[in-house]
């Protein structure tokens, strides 16, 4: 039996709660969704600690809300990885992000009425 979403990539950029889980629904249904993470430091929830339990260095709170994603590390200040993030986007069905209002747009990621459907 195939998945609802099985064959969709979804791109997540957002930090904390509420996008990350969003994109982990997607994924429960089958999506491919892959983490977008700034380079070293990663998504601060890695260091968000709800216990004092750590899985690998990061956090539990991190691993059950990213569980099943596959992560890539993003310097946005970088041309070659705004390149690399540009041509996932431009496969992607859904881009997850949390960035300030126009901040996606003023780094070029999407625009008016292309690519995939942006929240």
């Amino acid at each position: 039996m195939t998945s609802p979403l099985e064959g969709l990539l979804v791109l997540d950029l957002a930090q904390f709660l509420s996008g990350p889980s969003a994109a982990l629904r997607l994924g429960d249904l089958g999506a491919r969704v892959i983490k977008v993470e700034r380079p070293g430091s990663g998504d601060i929830c890695r260091t968000l600690y709800l216990t004092d339990t750590d899985v690998g260095g990061d956090s539990t709170l991190f691993h059950a809300i990213n569980r099943n994603k596959e992560s890539l590390a993003i310097d946005l200040k970088r041309p070659d990885d705004l390149a690399a993030l540009t041509g996932l986007i431009a496969k992607a069905v859904l881009l997850i992000q949390k960035f300030c209002p126009g901040g996606i747009e003023r780094r070029g990621l999407v625009g008016q009425g292309e690519g995939p459907a942006c929240v």
